[in-house]
């Protein structure tokens, strides 16, 4: 959540600048400290002070390009507009300006490497972890004890029934903090 809310903190930074209403945002990123929130915290620094993090601008949809990173193939990031390709419509043809066949302009196009999911199964675990419903949490910690990832992540919720209430559950996405620091890493900030 704390990541999701980095936009609305920069873009109320820019018609407010005295930033009260962000401090609280900055306390939760620095006592939470997940991948990515130094990167945030120094963007929104720099909001604050009317400096500059160093790093280019780019428009880009963070979920997307998490999801990128996280797939084995990987894709490509168009540099001009901030849209993030998968691989897979590369090579279907689908993305005008990269050819499948050929080596795409590292002027025009970032090469998103893929990685694998270990880091998206331990984003499971440490919200399993943290969950405050025993029942709920030893039922997720069992799924992923016995290798059912698969399963639960073909979901997009896990229907839980814990006591004394009905609901459902869903795991934080953590893929904007994992995307901002490989952004930065490339020169970029995110910005909405």
């Amino acid at each position: 959540m704390l990541q999701t809310a980095g936009p609305a903190a920069l873009l109320a930074l820019q018609s407010s600048p005295d930033g009260g209403e962000v401090e609280s945002l900055l306390e939760g990123l620095r006592e939470r400290d997940w991948p990515g929130d130094d990167v945030l915290i120094e963007l929104i620094t720099a909001a604050l002070t009317g400096t500059d993090a160093g790093r280019g601008r780019l428009e880009v949809d963070l979920d997307m390009l998490g999801d990128v990173l996280n797939d084995q193939r990987g894709g490509y990031l168009d540099r001009a507009a901030g849209t993030v390709w998968p691989v897979d419509l590369v090579e279907d043809g689908q993305v005008e300006g990269l050819n499948p066949f050929e080596d795409a302009d590292p002027d025009l196009w970032l090469d998103v490497p893929g990685e694998d999911s270990r880091e998206a199964y331990q984003d499971m675990a440490d919200f399993t972890a943290d969950l405050t419903d025993p029942h709920v949490r030893d039922n997720l910690a069992a799924a992923l004890e016995a290798r059912a990832r698969s399963a639960v992540s073909r979901r997009p919720w896990i229907s839980t029934t814990p006591t004394g209430s009905t609901g459902e559950c869903s795991p934080p996405s953590a893929a904007p903090g994992r995307a901002r620091p490989w952004l930065a890493d490339q020169g970029y900030d995110a910005v909405p």
